[in-house]
Parts: C-alpha cells; sequence; structure tokens
C-alpha cells in the first residue's frame, strides 16, 4: 500500500527544527549550568539523578555539529598556572584545580573566560559513597577557554563580599559581574545584590534587595554589549523613528542606545550563517560582472602618491580600535504563586545598580503563566523567558517575549514540538538569532520535573527571527565618518575607476576602497592586475612602442555591473559608509536587490543590514516582494515570518468581505422591510387579499378613535384617489396594506375644522357579494384610503370622483338607503326616532356609549359586523363621533 499522505503543517512548525546530539551525551543532571561563547557550548557540574552524587565534569557541545565532548581530564591533567587577581598572593605558583563538585552554581562568560560562583556541594573531606554533608560556596572560579585549563583567582576581603549561596542569579553588565538573591543553607532567601569588579577583580559595591529571587523563580539577564541595542524600558519608541532609520543606529529606535558614545563598538562579528561563497553568481543567467578596458589597456595601480593617500584613508575608515565594553541595565524578572500567578519586574539600571520596579507596566493580550525553572536572554529589543509549564491537564516547554519598548508580552508559536517529550533547558545563540531548547522527546516531563532532571539527547532549535526577534546589526562608524564616506564618493578627484551601470551611466569610484570592503572586487581587480602585468613583461619595446611605465596603461579602468544605476549607487554607498545611511537605500525594491547583491557576493554585513531593514518595513503591502526577496537570498526567518504577515492579511481581507457581506445583507433587509411597510410590496402580503377582513380593522379602529381624525390633504394622499365603495363589505374595493396600520397607528396626520368634515350617509352593503364575474368594472380609477380615513371623511376630489360614480353606476338596491342625518352631528343609532345627542345630560350620554360599545364588540364576537354595523336601515347604525 502507498504511504498515507502527510498531515497539514502549521506554519508555526516551521520555525523550529530538532537534532539529535551525538558523542559523549552528558547524564541527566540537575542544577549543571550551561553557558555559550561562540560556537560552543560549555556544560558544568550538577548532580547526578541514579547516585544523587555531585559532579565537576566539564562538557563541550561543537553546536556546528551538535556533538558532545567530555573535557574534564584534559582540563585537569594540563600544567597548572599562577594565581590571578591579587599580586601580593603568597603563593603564585598554587596549583589550578578545577572547583569542587557543586550545583545549582551561576556561569558567565566574559571576554575569554567562563566566570563560576557560588554554588552547593559536599563538605571538604566528605568520604566518597557516605552520606555527604552539604555546604554553599562563596569562591569566584574561573575557566579559560583560549588554554582551556582553570585559573585560580585570588579576590581580597570585602565588605562588599557577598554571603555563600546556591540557587541564586548573576549577570553581567559591562565589566561587572551582578550577584542577585540566592538561598543560604538553611534555605532561606538572601535579600542583597553584589557586584564584583571583573577587571580589577575585587568586590565594589552591595545592597539591600528585599525580594526573593532564585533559580526556581526568577531570571537576571543583560545584553551581551556588542550590537545590543536596548530601548529605555517601558517608554513606547515614537513611530515615526521607529519606521526610519536612524543613520548612527541603523535605525534602532532605542532611547537608551543613543545616550551612549557615537564610538560604542567599532568591531563587527559576522553572524554564524552559512554564508554564501565569495565568488559571484551570474544574475538570472546573465553575465557575470566583468572588467572592461576603455581605449587604453588596464592598469595596476594609481600613481603612488595618489595610493598612499587613498591607503590611510581607507586605513582609518576600517578602524577597529578597541573601547571599553558597554554596560546595561539587568532585567530582574520573577514569578511566583503559581495557582495565581504574580508576575514582578525590576531593572538594575548602572553605574550604581539603583533598583526600579516596573511590575505595573507589563500588559499584553496574553500573560506568561507561572514557569518553574526559567531561562531567559535578551535578544534585540526584546527579553526572552522560557520555562516549564506544568498544570494537572497541561505540561509543555512555553517560550515567551517581552517587548522592551512597550512592555507587552507574547507567547512565541513554536508549533506542536514542544507539546510531547521532555524539555527542560533554553539558551539563546545570539549569532544565529536561535534559541536552542535541549530535553529528550521520548521522556514525560511531569516525572523529569519531580527529579529536577535535565535532558542532553535532543535539542530543538527555535528561529527567532521568524517571530522579529532577532540581534540587530551593529554601528561600526561613526556620524562623522559616515559623513566623510558619502562625501569622498561625491568626490570625483578622489575615483581612479569607473563602475558602468546596466543603462550606462559611469559612477566614478575608488579602487582601493571597493577592495578593501568587496572582496570580489579586490580579487577581480588583482587577477586583471596579474593579467596586465605579464603581458607587459611579455611584450617588447617595439610591440606598439608601449613601454610598461606609459602612464596611458593606467587611464581607463572600468567595471561593469548588471544592475541599473540606482541599485548600483545604493551599493556604492553602503561600501563607502558600511551603512544604510540614505533614504534611497531604504526604498524597498532596492533593499530587495541590495539582500540579493550581498547573497551573491558573499557580504554578511550587508546581508545583515538590509534584511533588518526589510524586517522594519514589512507590512501587507511588501510581504509578497519581501518574501520572495528572502527566499531567493536563503533568509528562512525572513521567509517565514513575510509569510506569515500574507496570511494574516488574507484572513483580515476575508474578515472584511464577510463583513461587507453582512453590511450589505442587513442592508438590503431594512430596505425590504422598509418597502414593504410602505406597501411598495403588497402582493406579497398575506393580509393584502382579504378585503373583508382589513375592513372591518380599519372601522375598528375608527370606532375607537377618540376624535374623529380628519382626511388626508389632497397633497398628502398616498396612492390613487380611493373608490367610493372602499368601506363596502365587497370584494372589490380597495384595501390598505397591514405595513400602513402599523406604521401609522396611534399617529395624527393633521388636524381639520369640524365644517369640513364630510358627513354624507354610507350606501349599504350588498346583502351578499356577487362573485367576481359578475362584478361590474370600475372605470374610475381609486385612490389609496389612508388608514386614517374613515366613512364621510373624503377629500374634495375623492368627493367628486364619488358622485361621478354614483351617477355612471348606481349602486345596487338589495337594501334601502340610509336617511339622512338632520344635522352635522353623528348618527347615534339606527333606530327610527331616535333622539339628539342634545337632549341627553353628560351621564346619560355616557352609559349609552359604554352600551353601545358593548353591544358592537359583542356583534364583533359573532361575527356579524360585515352585515349589521354599518347598516343604516333598521337595527343599524351609522359611524359617529364618540
Amino acid at each position: 500500500m502507498p504511504a498515507p499522505a502527510p498531515g497539514l503543517q502549521s506554519i508555526s512548525d516551521l520555525t523550529t527544527t530538532s537534532r539529535i546530539t551525538t558523542g559523549d551525551i552528558p547524564p541527566p543532571l540537575v542544577g549543571a549550568t550551561m553557558t555559550i561563547v561562540d560556537d560552543k557550548l560549555y556544560l558544568f557540574g550538577g548532580r547526578l539523578i541514579q547516585s544523587r552524587l555531585m559532579t565537576n565534569a566539564l562538557y563541550i557541545l561543537h553546536l556546528e555539529e551538535f556533538r558532545w565532548e567530555n573535557v574534564s581530564e584534559i582540563v585537569n591533567v594540563l600544567p597548572p598556572q599562577a594565581a590571578v587577581g591579587d599580586p601580593g598572593a603568597e603563593d603564585e605558583n598554587e596549583k589550578s584545580a578545577p572547583p569542587a563538585e557543586r550545583y545549582f552554581h551561576s556561569a558567565n562568560a566574559y571576554k575569554n573566560m567562563i566566570v563560576f560562583f557560588g554554588g552547593m556541594g559536599p563538605a571538604p573531606g566528605s568520604a566518597e559513597g557516605q552520606q555527604q554533608d552539604l555546604v554553599v560556596f562563596d569562591d569566584i572560579k574561573v575557566l579559560d577557554l583560549e588554554l582551556l585549563q582553570w585559573r585560580q583567582v585570588r579576590i581580597p576581603s570585602s565588605p562588599h563580599a557577598p554571603k555563600p549561596r546556591y540557587a541564586h542569579l548573576s549577570s553581567i553588565s559591562g565589566n561587572k559581574l551582578v550577584v542577585i538573591g540566592g538561598q543560604d543553607i538553611g534555605n532561606q532567601y538572601i535579600e542583597e545584590i553584589n557586584v564584583l569588579d571583573l577587571d580589577g577583580w575585587q568586590w565594589v559595591s552591595s545592597m539591600p534587595f528585599d525580594k526573593h529571587c532564585g533559580s526556581y523563580r526568577s531570571i537576571a539577564v543583560s545584553g551581551s554589549g556588542q550590537g545590543t541595542t536596548i530601548p529605555q524600558i517601558g517608554s513606547e519608541v515614537d513611530q515615526a523613528s521607529a519606521n526610519s532609520l536612524s543613520p548612527t543606529t541603523d535605525g534602532f529606535p532605542t532611547s537608551y542606545l543613543r545616550k551612549a558614545s557615537s564610538n560604542t563598538s567599532l568591531h563587527y562579528t559576522p553572524s554564524l550563517r552559512k554564508s554564501a561563497s565569495n565568488l559571484a553568481l551570474p544574475k538570472k543567467g546573465g553575465p557575470m560582472s566583468r572588467l572592461s578596458g576603455g581605449p587604453g589597456s588596464f592598469g595596476s595601480s594609481p600613481p603612488k602618491e595618489q595610493r598612499s593617500s587613498i591607503y590611510r584613508l581607507s586605513t582609518l575608515m576600517t578602524s577597529t580600535t578597541p573601547v571599553q565594553q558597554e554596560e546595561h541595565p539587568v532585567y530582574l524578572y520573577s514569578n511566583f504563586n503559581f495557582t495565581d500567578v504574580k508576575r514582578e519586574l525590576q531593572v538594575l539600571t548602572p553605574p550604581g545598580f539603583q533598583v526600579q520596579d516596573h511590575s505595573q507596566s507589563m500588559s499584553g493580550n496574553l500573560l506568561p503563566p507561572g514557569l518553574r525553572f526559567p531561562t531567559g536572554a535578551i535578544a534585540g529589543q526584546h527579553l526572552l523567558l522560557s520555562g516549564t509549564y506544568l498544570t494537572s491537564t497541561q505540561q509543555s516547554f512555553s517560550i515567551w517575549s517581552l517587548n522592551l519598548s512597550s512592555l507587552v508580552w507574547t507567547r512565541i508559536d513554536t508549533g506542536s514540538v514542544f507539546n510531547s517529550g521532555s524539555w527542560n533547558r533554553g539558551l539563546l545563540l545570539e549569532g544565529s538569532n536561535a534559541y536552542l531548547v535541549f530535553g529528550n522527546k521520548t521522556r514525560n516531563l511531569a516525572d523529569d520535573y519531580q527529579n529536577r532532571q535535565t535532558n542532553f539527547e535532543h535539542v530543538s532549535i527555535v528561529d527567532l527571527e521568524a517571530f522579529g526577534i532577532y540581534q540587530h546589526p551593529p554601528t561600526t562608524m561613526t556620524q562623522t565618518a559616515q559623513e566623510l564616506g558619502l562625501g569622498l564618493l561625491n568626490d570625483p578627484s578622489m575615483a581612479d575607476f569607473e563602475i558602468l551601470t546596466i543603462d550606462n551611466q559611469r559612477i566614478p569610484v575608488n579602487s582601493v576602497i571597493l577592495s578593501a570592503r568587496w572582496p570580489y572586487f579586490g580579487a577581480l581587480l588583482r587577477e586583471q592586475e596579474e593579467q596586465d602585468a605579464a603581458a607587459a613583461a611579455a611584450a617588447t619595446p617595439g610591440d606598439g612602442d608601449v613601454k610598461e611605465n606609459d602612464a596611458t596603461l593606467f587611464s581607463k579602468r572600468t567595471l561593469s555591473l548588471p544592475e541599473p544605476y540606482t541599485i548600483v549607487l545604493a551599493f556604492l554607498q553602503y561600501l563607502y559608509t558600511d551603512h544604510l545611511v540614505t533614504a534611497q537605500q531604504h526604498h524597498s525594491q532596492v533593499l530587495s536587490q541590495l539582500l540579493l547583491l550581498a547573497d551573491m557576493y558573499g557580504l554578511d554585513r550587508l546581508r545583515d543590514l538590509a534584511t533588518h531593514a526589510l524586517h522594519q518595513m514589512l507590512n501587507m503591502s511588501t510581504a509578497a516582494m519581501v518574501y520572495e526577496t528572502a527566499a531567493l537570498s536563503q533568509q528562512t526567518g525572513l521567509q517565514i515570518r513575510s509569510l506569515k504577515v500574507m496570511i494574516a492579511a488574507k484572513k483580515m481581507l476575508q474578515q472584511q468581505q464577510l463583513k461587507l457581506q453582512q453590511q450589505q445583507a442587513q442592508s438590503q433587509s431594512i430596505s425590504a422591510e422598509h418597502a414593504w411597510r410602505s406597501g411598495e410590496h403588497s402582493e406579497g402580503n398575506p393580509y393584502s387579499s382579504n378585503g373583508s377582513y382589513m375592513s372591518q380593522q380599519q372601522n375598528i379602529h375608527g370606532i375607537f378613535q377618540p376624535s374623529p381624525p380628519p382626511p388626508l390633504s389632497p397633497g398628502s394622499s398616498i396612492g390613487n384617489p380611493s373608490s367610493p365603495d372602499f368601506r363596502r363589505g365587497s370584494v372589490t374595493s380597495q384595501n390598505t396594506g397591514l405595513p400602513h396600520m402599523v406604521r401609522n397607528r396611534g399617529s395624527l396626520l393633521g388636524a381639520m375644522p369640524p365644517q369640513h368634515w364630510n358627513t354624507e350617509p354610507l350606501t349599504p352593503p350588498p346583502a351578499s357579494p356577487p362573485p367576481p364575474a359578475a362584478m361590474p368594472s370600475q372605470s374610475t380609477p381609486t385612490i389609496k384610503q389612508s388608514f386614517f380615513s374613515f366613512p364621510g371623511s373624503k377629500s374634495k376630489a375623492a368627493a367628486a370622483a364619488a358622485a361621478a360614480a354614483a351617477a355612471s353606476n348606481p349602486p345596487p338596491m338589495s337594501a334601502p338607503l340610509a336617511p339622512p342625518p338632520s344635522d352635522a352631528a353623528s348618527i347615534r343609532s339606527g333606530k327610527s326616532g331616535a333622539s339628539s345627542g342634545s337632549d341627553l345630560s353628560p351621564a346619560d350620554k355616557k352609559k349609552q356609549d359604554e352600551a353601545h360599545k358593548r353591544e358592537v364588540m359583542q356583534r364583533l364576537m359573532e361575527g356579524s359586523l360585515g352585515n349589521s354595523v354599518f347598516s343604516g336601515g333598521a337595527g343599524g347604525f351609522a359611524m359617529g363621533s364618540f
């Protein structure tokens, strides 16, 4: 049978990959430290699970191939080195023995070493194999990474020295090691902060700190210094500066960075990405960039005096003078009371490391749950938080990010990789913007958490750049140097070379600067110079009368680039400034081409700058172009993030279309209802075909009206003139639709004096309505009767129409006509010799009216309204004013 088709994969699953580690895999450990320096991870100490014994073993994980190596014996057998730190040490030749076995200590990388402090371990002199007495440490141990050996440091006594502790927090800011909190041998929290000078090797300050902080519930992290751009915490970045890239900071909208000196970092270390080969590739099948000669031959170099000045300028612009490491604030995050999670955020600001509380400023659609044994790091402008999330219904490894500008939390959705297995510890790999999570994907997380163990068999790699979290490119030049570079590019007198664009534009350039910044150009130029030198050496003085030192040999030199002028100019501006500083360079299409050029020529610095700029301008309108560019340049993180934006844009468009359709449907429903209420759809009204019922309803309303409503004026009448037979119980009568009744019920359309009321008698209806076939044709157009019209209330036009109809078509004589009233008063009874209303007292009138109403309702209940209510003869009555 063919294999079943694989299930659908979420886009979040594309952000994480898993690897199996090889080599000397460490056993599961409790309380070991893991420190990443460059492309290696150093694992030290911990407690074994099965034997419950402490260890001081040292393992190295080679991150390029994820291979473990146990170097414990190698480190211990190397020749001892002299003690460092206190120059007045009694024995400077003291052997550098490895640290004692311990766990829940701290480890921090500084320059070319790792600094260890504190922890808990067996007391000195404890017999192996017996129950060990435990002690806590306050010593400093140093691992020299260059020599791979332990170095003993001597630190003079100081009142600022920390108490012995374990399970504490530590972080490095500048050249200071900051130790926070922890617990003593009695498991009591130590409310103290201590600062160690790593250059002078002495404790320089200490301060009380009334918070309970420890590795079980807290993290303390700081920026690495080089290339780290940390904003002023809690201050929202201005939108304008967030969208525009600053010339001095490559578009890092951070107020904290601007406080530092402009020459903070002048040395750039390329990222650990696998860069493309430096050899240029043909662009879309076209020819490679080539050197083409002008009218003369190629030369090897400019004149000597010009060459020396250009070399000095190039050396000045590419100087990498070392500077003092920058101090960054230390971010301290704690979560506790896991049933009802409490979250705290404090910031220790250098140089005095004063504490500022920002716990109430954190927000987000979702906040991190209670994470046990959390770990964290600073990546770009985000604080990363990860740890074990355990509840009665869920167990997983969770990763979150806090935007340090807005203090908004966001969950990093890594798909389903951490929903199974036992994942225990996360670390940031800064060079590749990846987050490494160690564990074992076949074990149970809850069981391993009971033992507090960390596994090392598997590692999952989370691409943080896919979530917009990455280390921003650092500043390598001062603003003055960048302006000098642009000025040099615009000065033709400093040029000795030309760049020819695809649209036949020539740009004068300096070959020395291009050779220093563009390795491909330098290699191509050297190759051409070697060929020209060989050709010149093979030529004789008689061949063309050209001498080796002829100046015309070097007069015309041109490099042809198959790119338009705008792209080439932006590329040259980068080469002259080592930054993207102009508005032209930050156009989305120009950035896309610069990223392709960076990938083509293996320019890591330009790749990072262009990728960062495309991240900043990624939106719904640019997502498709950025996705294509990232795919062609193998920038997976940018590609996934742009794909997310496109999917989100599609979902948003679908929601907007659905909302628009709902609004249109609602509008059509309202219009239909309005038209139905206006009588425009009377053919669909179930009541419009029942003339007798509608007439009864209208007459009933007229009977119980408090005062007789006036007829509509001719200008305000609705429809055609009403028929004189409207009130008759005939099927030929014109009907008024129910929606008009509902809309006009209870409203008054106007007022008219009683002398204008029409009080002529009604023609009584026939005893039985004739069939439709026997109905006489009505040639007179009818006027649609208003709901508030009543018998005897007609307009002048309606009265004239009724008179004409009566003359041509006299009513059937099946019943005698009602006698005309003696005055304008309405007829109250159909009995002969009825007394006038003026002969009765008000009380008698009221009794008579109430009795008449009861009689009418009784007749309605008996269904005799059509034959007797409106009769003008004996036993009947005519409508009047109650």
